[in-house]
């Protein structure tokens, strides 16, 4: 009783103090790190057309396009994205992303899963993984903000959030200057997984989907390593005509006799 009155007390000065306002409009509001309802209704809305398997643009939603058919277990088990890459959200990703606006995570956690709840519920994962950055870029940045989108989300589930058992091994080129071909080039093995996951379902966060080239690779070194199941969660899919790639752009295949080792 006496810590519920503690709170209370807190919280009630605190929203004195400093007010919590809607992060778009400036509108006071009950709750921080959050949106109004108008603002939320202005939210860009979700791809509505895409292969829920390798992401790629399709004519609808579909639970594996073609070439994933055929190729099964090349790419995610499942995709999902909560936005469209457009203003406000691709201002708070580039803003967390590039110019240290780190504060902006939790929200954009948030909005993650306000958008997607239902169906990383349904999904029974056992660890929630950020896709990682390079140790050199890390140092240099500072933080990592996949890990950062990612701790939000294992909280709201209940699960571990584990940032350590996918490392980047390979020093790649940053990923915004190259086109289709040269993105997936640039993330050929660029990944590696510990053995812990191992025969488990995983839910692999980032912030922005724009070829999945990055994320194919961090799924093909989690399958190598033996995971069951590997669920792609992403804030934002840019899905433009012009930077999509062809899903045959690099071979993501899992040697069938690996998965054992």
């Amino acid at each position: 009783m006496a810590g519920g009155w503690w709170r209370r007390s807190w919280r009630l000065l605190m929203d004195g103090m400093f007010p919590v306002t809607c992060l778009h409009c400036g509108q006071e509001m009950e709750e921080l790190d959050q949106l109004c309802a108008a603002c939320m209704r202005q939210l860009p809305k979700q791809p509505d057309r895409y292969c829920m398997r390798c992401g790629q643009r399709t004519a609808g939603v579909i639970n594996g396009c073609g070439h994933c058919i055929r190729n099964l277990g090349r790419y995610a088990d499942a995709t999902y994205f909560a936005y469209s890459y457009a203003p406000p959200i691709s201002d708070w990703i580039i803003g967390l992303k590039f110019a240290d606006h780190t504060e902006w995570a939790k929200s954009l956690s948030w909005l993650l899963w306000q958008r997607l709840q239902r169906e990383l519920l349904w999904e029974s994962v056992a660890m929630v993984l950020p896709v990682p950055l390079h140790p050199w870029r890390l140092l240099r940045r500072g933080y990592n903000q996949s890990a950062l989108l990612a701790g939000g989300v294992a909280a709201a589930l209940g699960v571990p959030l584990r940032t350590g058992v996918l490392q980047r091994i390979k020093r790649t080129k940053p990923q915004t200057s190259l086109n289709a071909w040269e993105r997936a080039e640039n993330v050929k093995d660029a990944f590696r997984a510990d053995r812990e996951v191992s025969g488990q379902d995983l839910l692999l966060i980032d912030d922005v989907f724009t070829t999945g080239a990055t994320v194919h690779s961090a799924v093909r070194a989690l399958k190598l390593a033996g995971a069951r199941r590997v669920v792609v969660a992403c804030v934002a899919a840019v899905h433009a005509e012009e930077v999509a790639a062809p899903v045959e752009a690099m071979d993501y295949s899992i040697p069938m006799d690996s998965r054992s080792r």
